[in-house]
């Protein structure tokens, strides 16, 4: 089994919407299924900046 992790983001706009859509399709033409949606924290700059929110969605290859 084969995972592909791709950040996604956590803002969007309807344009994001069709574009997120784009990439599922794209991924899933690939053979990969989508699996999760899941948030994650990113530290800020150096360490020392406000951490962020963002998503990354998971894909998997049976």
């Amino acid at each position: 089994m084969q995972y592909k992790i791709e950040q996604i983001g956590a803002q969007f706009s309807d344009k994001d919407i069709l574009a997120l859509e784009s990439r599922f399709s794209k991924h899933a033409s690939s053979g990969y299924k989508f699996h999760s949606v899941f948030p994650i924290q990113k530290p800020g700059c150096l360490g020392i900046g406000s951490p962020t929110t963002t998503y990354v969605a998971v894909y998997v290859k049976e």
